[in-house]
This record gives structure tokens, C-alpha cells and sequence, in this order.
């Protein structure tokens, strides 16, 4: 019997010492590459934002923009892809509601910086979410220039 209590209490105090799995850990692989971190104002600047797993099979995930200033979230915006760039609703980043639905990967083309972020340091947060498997915040970090 006592032998029995020096095998389980080495392996319970080294099971404790394991690092567990951060909880906010997605299931998923997001991706989001832009061109610049130093996008010049009024002029598009295409972005692309992926879900896949780790073996690299697209997920159906949707998109959300967050732009942070300071660490705060100042403004949330949804991507619109196919809207047109010069709409009044496009350069507001109003055209949509929700959050954008894809399959993999999406471009967006529309995007573009108001001239009142020229010169602020701000963070351009892309939330993807995949039903079942998490959240994700891709951060890019930009200074808009003239």
C-alpha cells in the first residue's frame, strides 16, 4: 500500500506542474496580412484576413473590424468587400450590420483610411470567429500618413 502512494503523488504533483491551455485558445489559424503599416489617407489599401485549420482546410468563419486607439476600442466597423469604394456608405464603412461571412479567405479592396487618422497611432483589430472553435484578434498596427 505505501508503495502504491509513492507513484501516485510523484505523478499528481507532475501533472500539476504542466502548463495548461490558455482558455481564450482558438481551435483555428487566423491570418491577416495588409500591404503597409503606414497606409497613406484616402487612398485604398487592400487587406486579406484567413480562417483555416491547423492542417491549412478553410473555415466558415465572419469577420469584424475594431479600431483601437490607446488600447481602447474606439470604433467597430463590418467589412464590405463588394461594395463600391466611392459610396458614401463604403467610405463610413457603414454598407453593412453584422459581421462579414466567409469561407477560407476574403480581400477586402474597399478599405480605406479617413484623412482625420493621419498621424495617430491606431490598431486595426480583425475579430474571426468560427462557430465551434473560437475567436481570434488579428492586430495590425498603423500610423496613417498624408
Amino acid at each position: 500500500m505505501a508503495r502504491t502512494r509513492h507513484v501516485i503523488v510523484p505523478l499528481t504533483v507532475a501533472a500539476a506542474m504542466l502548463p495548461a491551455a490558455p482558455a481564450s485558445a482558438a481551435g483555428f489559424v487566423g491570418r491577416l496580412s495588409a500591404p503597409t503599416h503606414h497606409p497613406k489617407a484616402g487612398k485604398p489599401w487592400p487587406i486579406t484576413v484567413s480562417a483555416r485549420t491547423r492542417s491549412g482546410r478553410g473555415l466558415r468563419a465572419t469577420a469584424t473590424y475594431k479600431f483601437l486607439y490607446g488600447g481602447q476600442v474606439v470604433a467597430t466597423r463590418y467589412p464590405s468587400p463588394h461594395a463600391n469604394p466611392r459610396s458614401r456608405c463604403s467610405r463610413a464603412g457603414t454598407c453593412r450590420h453584422s459581421a462579414w461571412p466567409f469561407r477560407g479567405r476574403f480581400t477586402d479592396r474597399t478599405f480605406v483610411w479617413p484623412r482625420r487618422a493621419v498621424g495617430a497611432r491606431l490598431t486595426l483589430r480583425v475579430v474571426v470567429a468560427v462557430r465551434g472553435r473560437g475567436h481570434v484578434n488579428l492586430d495590425y498596427r498603423v500610423r496613417v500618413r498624408r
